[in-house]
């Protein structure tokens, strides 16, 4: 998972959202919390 400015990642466990400051510049990153991989929130669409 490449994590891109702006993008929101969610615990399935806890509920903790994660709302990525900057790009991230690695081949890969994972974001864990609760030994658990955070899950990216799906964008609301706008009315």
């Amino acid at each position: 998972m490449l994590a891109k400015k702006g993008e929101k990642y969610k615990c399935e466990k806890c509920g903790l959202v994660v709302v990525v400051d900057e790009d991230c510049g690695c081949a890969e990153c994972d974001l864990i919390c609760c030994e658990v991989p955070m899950k990216p929130v799906k964008a609301k669409a706008k009315k």
